[in-house]
């Protein structure tokens, strides 16, 4: 602070940086098109349709 007081940093417990960071996504074009058609459609695709989607496309449902 602006007396010169050191303070100590407390990072909450589920920040884990010593964990590497995953590697991101790449999506094809049809999996971009298909995404980005039911996202227009619904924002939130859940159940169901999400699962199937995922089978569709050769996700996982949380890359859905």
């Amino acid at each position: 602070d602006a007396k010169g007081t050191i303070r100590e940093i407390v990072l909450p417990k589920g920040l884990d940086l010593d964990r590497p960071k995953r590697t991101r996504t790449s999506f094809t074009a049809e999996q971009l098109y298909r995404l980005e058609l039911e996202f227009q459609r619904c924002q939130y695709v859940v159940g169901r349709e999400r699962t199937e989607l995922a089978r569709q496309l050769s996700l996982s449902e949380t890359q859905v």
